[in-house]
């Protein structure tokens, strides 16, 4: 139980602030309601197994791989511009997702697979596993009797968050306008674009400069 409840905070804590993905599943109970928004925090959630067995796994070690550090550098930062561009087409165009968004075709495993994509290029998400994760599951969680518990309360705080999100939002969308819709879809493109930014710039000084110094 200890291993489970270790797992379940270390999800809260990675799950509780105001990410990419949070925004994406407000935006999206807002305009559609909570059940296409909990499907893209579940996709969310397996992206956050999946880093946390990455992690379990000592993954940190293979992302100083050349190879995948260039890979994780420039799918992250492509993967996250075109986020930005999408939410900020929804934050000019008016107080609903636009039609071509892929928030508003995401259904059913598109918007598992859309919470994943977003999951998997988290920066916030590869920096835990690189650090702070990687060495709390390497410890705690070493052989299956520790990594199965730790897992599940991990898997299931993740869920339980999503869906706590998607519920609330999407139960009080009637309270809400085009102007919230608008607003939170500009804090999403803004958030995408630092990001996109951020994992840019970082990536060319510790990828491109030693190259071409």
């Amino acid at each position: 139980m200890e291993l489970f409840l270790l797992g379940a905070a270390l999800a809260f804590s990675i799950n509780i602030e105001l990410g990419v993905v949070n925004v994406m599943i407000v935006r999206t109970a807002i305009d559609r309601g909570a059940w296409p928004a909990f499907l893209i925090g579940l996709g969310s959630c397996i992206g956050d197994l999946i880093w946390a067995c990455a992690g379990a796994l000592g993954v940190s070690v293979l992302l100083a791989w050349p190879p995948a550090a260039w890979i994780l550098w420039l799918g992250g930062s492509g993967a996250l511009c075109w986020f930005a561009a999408a939410a900020l087409r929804d934050a000019t165009r008016g107080g609903t997702i636009d039609e071509s968004s892929p928030l508003r075709r995401a259904n059913g495993i598109r918007a598992i697979g859309l919470g994943l994509g977003i999951a998997l290029s988290s920066p916030t998400l590869i920096l835990w596993t690189a650090t702070v994760g990687g060495s709390v599951l390497a410890s705690q969680a070493a052989d299956l009797a520790g990594f199965v518990p730790f897992i599940s309360g991990f898997g299931a705080a993740a869920v339980a968050h999503s869906a706590i999100l998607s519920g609330i939002v999407g139960a009080t969308r009637r309270f809400t306008g085009p102007r919230t819709v608008r607003a939170v879809s500009l804090v999403s493109a803004l958030m995408f674009a630092a990001f996109a930014i951020g994992i840019f710039m970082d990536g060319a000084r510790r990828l491109l400069l030693p190259l071409l110094g």
